[in-house]
């Protein structure tokens, strides 16, 4: 296992991050230089609330961290969430989908925050969050049921909304990109008196797919309002409208028409298999925030967050299906053009309340501080969803006729009720600057009411422990151990509720902050997690819960920052993922993903700037079945990214291209019989106009 891991890392992905590391030790030794004006060297998030739900170090914190700053996204040309977590170690997504915001941490589906709330009550169908409303995203690595209660094994991934402030300023743009796309958008903020402010953010899209004849739209509205009557308390008001209309971006390809096609029968990437009046549906999120924080004192702080949301889904799908014990044979006709369908449609009222208040106290004895954190949260989440299941008539998918019509079959309306009440304590002690402590413990009282069936009733009581060492030069060695629960929401294809999900994850590594702007990170993780979540063998649209899963890996990532001159992201992950009773890499779970991007600013004549970037990706092959019947694998792929950027005054003009060179590729293809395409060639240009 050892000589096989060092084999791996002289391929692509060890090349990879050999060239990311040599070009951020350049990039720091050459700021370095610069002492003059050190202030200039700066990183976004050296200090996280998301891992201690205190302000904590990067360094300090005994677990792996990631944050994308706003200008991250940008640069990057992300559109979705999941677009700008692509360069983060540890994070896979198996291609994009319009379902909602899904990404894959450390082989375990992730929890989504928002503003530190929980907005993901398990697969459902919201309303993806859109990035130009966040001011960063932070990446929690690994457990943290103690501050989170229902958190994934894997991590959590927490949006952190814009914010008003009191300096006045904003900008418009306006966008145009492949498939149509078409937006506006704007972010105006500014002080309303000497204690308030405000900020509105908003946005309109007309966009079609990759998929043919679906439409990607969208709108969204997001005021906020802070009240701030002295440096000791500050109330935010954040209120969020959203409306999608969009269409599933999933295209189940038979694996005969795609992977395993004879030359010249491969379906096209923009084919549609489904029906255009029915594979698609709106999406409305509605929700409010109060952010408070109020400190009494020097050493006593209290913080409340409450959110309230309101949802409403209607999805539909028309989807390839065939004979589950020959899927590579799916066609149904003699000449093989055609393949049968079904189809599967959704609508669902979704409510939600959460609220979390904590009490932060510091006190100091001697050489040891402590900063204690006693808390409680509540979370209640109402679901009425219906679903129909159905034959749908065939399609011939090099040829595709339209019109046919296909009526679902509705069964009764289900109701959903899941409660939680968490009550945790946290101690974080430091002695002089050379260690940190971290303990912490939490009970959870879950219930969950579905239609039909008995209540369930859960207490469970969870822990944390972390160990972090500064042993001078600003390295920061860590060790820690850290428990997940979570409850799972929704229902299976037969109406019945999932067991909740239980993990316990060891990680240990090395952080190294050489300069304020630069960050390198090590880490090694073994996490298992009992009532794992799997693809159902009969049904790709379902889940079901098999055994465990143990997932064993390292990490390494390097961030380095220097405003108006030098960024570079990097990254490499090797994951071994495997469920119990099996020896093979878990399906659909990349051993090795390795990350690189970088820009470079250029200062010209009349105040121009100028900002030149690219991106490397590198996803490795992924498994799907079982050898001895059937496995599928998806080849590896290597996909690069640019950017252009000109600066003039309050002018700016970007462009993008995502997968600059149109790799064709598959984000994953499954032993159930079909691939999934990856991301054509995307361009996107916007012109930017700012207020100040």
């Amino acid at each position: 296992m050892k000589s096989d891991f060092r084999l791996k890392a002289r391929g692509a992905p060890g090349g990879v991050l050999l060239a990311s590391l040599l070009a951020a030790s350049v990039a720091y030794a050459d700021a370095d230089k610069q002492t003059a004006h050190e202030e200039e060297v700066i990183v976004t998030g050296t200090h996280a609330v998301t891992a201690t739900k205190t302000d904590t170090q990067l360094v300090e914190i005994p677990q792996s961290i990631s944050i994308v700053t706003d200008q991250q996204i940008r640069d990057q040309g992300a559109l979705t969430m999941q677009d700008a977590l692509q360069y983060t170690p540890g994070v896979t997504n198996g291609g994009d989908d319009s379902r909602g915001d899904f990404n894959i941490i450390r082989s375990f589906l992730s929890e989504q925050y928002l503003d530190g709330l929980k907005r993901n009550f398990g697969f459902i169908y919201l309303p993806r969050s859109d990035v130009y409303t966040f001011d960063r995203v932070d990446v929690l690595l690994g457990p943290s049921a103690v501050l989170y209660g229902a958190g994934s094994s894997g991590g959590l991934v927490n949006l952190v909304s814009k914010r008003p402030r009191f300096d006045f300023g904003g900008e418009v743009t306006a966008s145009f990109g492949s498939y149509n796309r078409k937006q506006a958008q704007f972010d105006v903020y500014g002080a309303i008196n000497d204690t308030m402010a405000a900020r509105v953010v908003g946005l309109y899209r007309d966009s079609n797919m990759m998929i043919g004849y679906l439409p990607d739209d969208r709108t969204v509205l997001q005021p906020s309002f802070t009240w701030k009557p002295s440096d000791r308390t500050e109330v935010t008001l954040i209120g969020l409208y959203q409306r999608d209309y969009t269409g599933p971006s999933q295209n189940f390809v038979p694996l005969a028409a795609s992977l395993y096609a004879p030359a010249g029968r491969k379906v096209d990437a923009s084919t549609l298999l489904g029906e255009p009046y029915f594979n698609k549906g709106p999406k409305q999120d509605g929700e409010l925030t109060l952010l408070v924080d109020h400190s009494f004192n020097d050493w006593a702080k209290l913080k409340s967050s409450t959110r309230i949301a309101a949802d409403n889904t209607r999805y539909g799908e028309i989807y390839g299906t065939w004979d589950q014990s020959d899927v590579l044979h799916p066609f149904i006709d003699a000449a093989q053009t055609t393949i049968a369908r079904a189809l599967f449609a959704y609508q669902a009222h979704y409510r939600s309340v959460d609220t979390d208040n904590n009490l932060e106290l510091k006190f100091q004895n001697g050489p040891i501080s402590n900063q204690v954190l006693v808390g409680i949260d509540y979370s209640w989440f109402h679901q009425l969803a219906q679903q129909a299941y159905g034959g749908a008539t065939p399609i011939n998918v090099y040829n595709p006729v339209y019109g046919a019509e296909n009526i679902p079959d509705w069964f009764p309306q289900t109701r959903q009720v899941l409660k939680d009440t968490g009550i945790y304590g946290q101690d974080q002690i430091r002695y002089q600057e050379l260690a940190t402590l971290v303990l912490g413990v939490r009970h959870d009282h879950v219930s969950t009411s579905n239609t039909g069936l008995a209540n369930e009733i859960d207490n469970v009581t969870t822990y944390r422990a972390g160990l972090t060492l500064h042993v001078g030069h600003e390295i920061y060695p860590y060790a820690s151990y850290a428990e997940s629960f979570q409850p799972v929401s929704g229902l299976n294809q037969f109406n019945q509720s999932f067991k909740p999900l239980s993990g316990k994850a060891y990680e240990g590594g090395v952080k190294w902050q050489p300069l304020r702007g630069t960050l390198l990170r090590v880490a090694y993780y073994d996490i298992t997690e009992n009532n794992h979540l799997s693809a159902d063998p009969n049904n790709p649209l379902n889940s079901i819960q098999a055994g465990s899963v143990k997932a064993r890996g390292v990490e390494l990532q390097a961030d380095h920052r220097v405003a108006g001159d030098i960024t570079v992201t990097a990254g490499y992950s090797h994951n071994s993922a495997k469920q119990s009773g099996q020896d093979r890499q878990e399906d659909n779970v990349p051993e090795d993903t390795a990350s690189l991007f970088a820009t470079k600013t250029l200062v010209l004549s009349g105040g121009t700037t100028v900002r030149l970037g690219g991106g490397v990706r590198y996803v490795g092959k992924q498994l799907a079945g079982d050898a001895q019947f059937l496995q599928v694998i998806t080849p590896s792929y290597t996909a690069v990214d640019g950017l252009l950027a000109i600066d003039h005054d309050r002018w700016s003009l970007q462009l993008n291209a995502v997968n600059l060179f149109d790799r064709d590729y598959y984000s994953l293809c499954s032993q159930f019989g079909y691939c999934e395409n990856g991301e054509r060639r995307t361009y996107n240009a916007a012109v930017t106009y700012r207020l100040q």
